[in-house]
């Protein structure tokens, strides 16, 4: 018998398009596209769309979540073997999972830069199946010609209400953002005898803005939409993560531009915070390429991102990925 919970898994509803894959027209550009995402049942042996109204929510959801983002390299060879290896270490020496059998801490994690090809592995990865809903369900979500994507796995212990995507219009580089409306509680006072104290929403974006010295015009409108788009009505606020391949002088306004706060405490020259430029050496400089940028610090805090993936190697300059990928944990706040 499985030891997958499947309270969660609902009949799967129809999808945002009615026609096939193959089919479906391009997804409008600069405009939030609701999307579906996937949950594996291991009694169907199937993956099934889920609903966005997280029905069998159960308190007390989480307060905390671990967020892992990190950009896993299209270009480079042994696509599948780095993909593997990227999840496995993220299992393994980030969640501190060391079995399939072993369920994370409630976490998201937001992989970019993943190629076509290796794309199902992320659904025949045993661990995935048992702890993970994925976003999307298939590479024909992400925007139209696209050859590589953004793709985030939530654990099955936090509830997702909600999923949307934004493709980019000024973007020559088939760039969008990914969204997920989370479920988390309020922490409780001591005092109180209720489970929480409160439940709120709260949008987490998974991004790959326009690369090299040529996006830097492109940027700061990719960054403005998203970052209006954490801002809705309906939710208590809003993180973005990701590989915003900060490398021009007009990147370093753009997050304040855009009002939002950037996580990392220190300098922009600081390279403790270098997540590109060393596996290997590049023609630019080293930088601080992979953010994670929140809309508010009211009612939630995110710690200092860390740093993972540092030397990770299938064989010899073989690595994992061109990028170190960044850790943090994100603490939803009682208000007093």
């Amino acid at each position: 018998m499985s030891d997958i919970d499947e309270s969660f898994i609902p009949s799967p509803p129809s999808d945002f398009y009615e026609t096939e894959p193959d089919e479906a027209p391009p997804l409008p550009a600069d405009a939030q596209v609701p999307l579906r995402a996937v949950r594996y049942s291991s009694r169907k042996r199937r993956w099934a769309q889920t609903s966005n109204c997280a029905r069998g929510v159960r308190e007390p959801l989480p307060s905390i979540f671990r967020l892992v983002t990190w950009n896993i390299d299209f270009t480079a060879p042994d696509k599948k073997k780095r993909l593997l290896a990227a999840l496995s270490h993220i299992q393994q020496h980030v969640l501190d999972c060391r079995t399939t059998s072993d369920r994370p801490e409630p976490c998201c994690i937001l992989l970019q830069e993943v190629h076509e090809s290796v794309f199902t592995q992320i659904l025949n990865a045993e661990w995935v199946r048992r702890c993970f809903i994925v976003v999307p369900a298939s590479v024909d979500k992400w925007p139209d010609k696209a050859k590589y994507g953004n793709v985030t796995l939530v654990s099955r212990t936090i509830p997702v209400v909600n999923v949307s995507t934004i493709t980019f219009s000024n973007s020559n580089m088939e760039r969008n953002a990914l969204f997920v409306d989370i479920k988390l509680s309020v922490p409780a006072h001591e005092d109180e005898p209720h489970l929480s104290g409160g439940i709120v929403t709260l949008r987490v974006a998974n991004t790959h803005l326009e690369s090299m010295p040529k996006g830097a015009s492109t940027r700061p409108r990719q960054l403005e939409l998203i970052a209006a788009a954490l801002r809705g009505r309906e939710v208590f606020g809003g993180i973005v993560a990701g590989d915003m391949n900060a490398i021009s002088p007009t990147d370093e306004t753009i997050v304040e531009a855009a009002g939002l706060y950037d996580t990392w405490e220190g300098d922009d020259n600081d390279d403790e915070g270098f997540t590109w430029g060393y596996q290997p050496r590049e023609r630019l400089p080293p930088g601080r390429l992979d953010k994670v940028l929140t809309t508010r610090q009211e009612g939630f805090i995110v710690d200092e991102p860390e740093r993972i993936g540092i030397g990770e190697a299938i064989g010899r300059d073989k690595w994992v990925s061109d990028h170190y990928g960044l850790v943090t944990r994100v603490h939803i706040m009682r208000e007093d």
